[in-house]
């Protein structure tokens, strides 16, 4: 029996040393951080808090085969305060436990003046376990309110996973801009997919137009046929986020972004793409501030508003009145030599008048071309990012 014993403890720290082994020397996913330390390296290991995956402005660390991740966001999706002071941080579990470390001790550090903690010190501390899926490289830190298994969580963020470790070893193209007195212009549909999506289509189809759609998560679940249209078309995709109310989509960076990946998870199971144009719900200002686009911009999304409000929203019921308003500030930019970028919604009075002004502003000489990445964002904050 004892003889038994031994041999199971034997396979129990063999098994255990095989998966450190997976965990910190996971394929060619580290690379030396700009300014770190010789033993430290960037990681491309994810970080979920029970049932929600952590969204980081930087990537985790590798130190002295430790993994770090950035403090704050991980104490936030963890419930913890942290308050800096005199060189230590404390850490308060909301209505619990508190723990104060030194700012840059052995169980934190700061690289590139961002402040990280180790993930499984932080866990202990806080009565969080740790589980590890190598097959994502996702680090779980679970309690109690852990209500999904580790392979629902893996299937509940695969395409959010997938494309950011396909942003990781893309190669950045440079950004160019609209060009300043061109013949292009750039409208833009909100708020959609729709019932009314089809109809868009058949009129940019018609006339040889592209178009950017800036769609909600929700909506590509409903109209995902109009979706795979629109990709296949050629026409640029960008994300609206989920909700589209102004208190839940902008009550903190964190959750403004999260719902940007959300969309972005339901764009890729309808389309199988992902994009990184986003426009914020009643535009950019004077909500998304910088701590907003910190966030976004951290994860490569390009923040999009426009410089033509067609107020289709507003005359719903009067379809000349959206078309007056557009080719009215559509004329006076071709004399100011400024590219149009046009708000439309994914509505039927667009719908209606759509055909009218595509061949009103074709015969002023504009190509419809979409929005895409490799352009320099046009925003209300004049954030190039």
């Amino acid at each position: 029996m004892k003889l038994k014993k031994v041999l199971q403890c034997s396979k129990w720290f063999l098994s255990l040393a095989l998966v450190l082994g997976i965990v910190f020397s996971t394929g060619n996913s580290f690379a030396t951080s700009e300014g770190s330390q010789a033993r430290s390296s960037t990681s491309s290991a994810f970080v979920a808090v029970n049932d929600t995956l952590v969204t980081y402005p930087v990537s985790p660390i590798i130190h002295k085969g430790t993994l770090y991740v950035p403090m704050v966001q991980t104490a936030s999706a963890m419930n913890i305060n942290v308050k800096f002071s005199n060189g230590k941080v404390k850490l308060t579990k909301s209505g619990g436990a508190s723990v104060t470390l030194p700012a840059n001790g052995q169980s934190t550090l700061i690289q590139n003046g961002k402040t990280f903690i180790s993930l499984r010190v932080l866990s202990q501390k806080f009565g969080f376990q740790l589980s590890y899926l190598p097959n994502q490289n996702l680090y779980r830190a679970l309690n109690k309110g852990a209500a999904l298994t580790d392979a629902q969580l893996t299937r509940k963020y695969k395409s959010i996973i997938q494309q950011n470790k396909t942003e990781m070893t893309a190669t950045n193209k440079p950004a160019t801009k609209p060009a300043s007195g061109s013949r292009t212009i750039y409208i833009s549909f909100d708020d959609g997919p729709s019932p009314y999506t089809p109809q868009l289509l058949n009129v940019l189809d018609q006339y040889n137009a592209k178009a950017t759609f800036f769609m909600l998560g929700n909506q590509i679940s409903n109209h995902s046929a109009s979706v795979k249209r629109i990709v296949k078309g050629g026409h640029g995709v960008g994300l609206h986020g989920m909700t589209h109310e102004k208190t839940k989509f902008y009550g903190s960076p964190y959750s403004a972004l999260n719902e940007m990946n959300m969309d972005n998870a339901r764009l890729f199971k309808a389309a199988k793409v992902n994009t990184k144009l986003i426009r914020t719900p009643y535009g950019s200002k004077p909500y998304f501030t910088k701590a907003y686009r910190d966030q976004t911009a951290a994860y490569g999304y390009h923040l999009w508003d426009w410089n033509i409000d067609s107020n289709d929203w507003r005359y719903k019921s009067n379809p000349q009145k959206i078309y007056d308003n557009v080719i009215r500030d559509v004329k006076n930019m071709k004399k100011k030599g400024i590219t149009p970028i046009v708000l439309f919604h994914d509505q039927q009075a667009t719908v209606t008048i759509l055909p009218k002004l595509i061949k009103a502003i074709q015969a002023e000489g504009y190509t419809f071309k979409p929005l895409t990445k490799d352009m320099t964002p046009q925003n209300f904050w004049h954030d190039p990012r």
